[in-house]
C-alpha cells in the first residue's frame, strides 16, 4: 500500500495508493467506483473519491489510485491510516488493504 511522509500544511505530492488483489483474481476495471478514507487522531480527515484510478493493463489485479490534497487535510501532526474502498457491481464494497493500512506522517514545518 502506501507509506509516506510529508510536512504538515504541504498539499504536494498527491495522495497515491496502490490497490492490489493479492490472490491476482480480482479485475479492477469492473469496479463502479473507489473511496480514499484518511484517519488521524481518531477523526475522518479524508473522506472522497480517487482522482484518479487507473488499472494496469498488464495486471488487472493492481490499480493506482491519485488523489490531491485539500487544504486542512494536511493540518494535524501525526500519522494518518489510510485506505480505499472499491465498490463493485450490486453495491459489494471491498477494502485495501484487507489487513492493515497505509501511512502518511505529517511532521511539523518550521514556518
Amino acid at each position: 500500500m502506501t507509506s509516506m511522509q510529508m510536512k504538515q500544511h504541504d498539499l504536494e505530492p498527491a495522495l497515491v495508493l496502490v490497490a492490489e488483489d493479492a490472490a491476482g483474481m480480482a479485475d479492477f476495471g469492473q469496479v463502479g467506483s473507489w473511496r480514499i478514507l484518511g484517519k488521524l487522531a481518531g477523526e475522518l480527515v479524508v473522506d472522497g473519491p480517487p482522482d484518479t484510478a487507473v488499472v494496469d493493463p498488464e495486471n488487472p489485479a493492481r490499480v493506482t489510485l491519485t488523489r490531491a490534497w485539500v487544504s486542512g487535510e494536511t493540518a494535524a501532526l501525526g500519522e494518518m491510516r489510510i485506505e480505499a474502498e472499491a465498490m463493485w457491481p450490486g453495491d459489494r464494497p471491498q477494502t485495501f488493504p484487507p489487513a492493515s493500512y497505509g501511512t502518511v506522517r505529517f511532521y511539523a514545518d518550521l514556518g
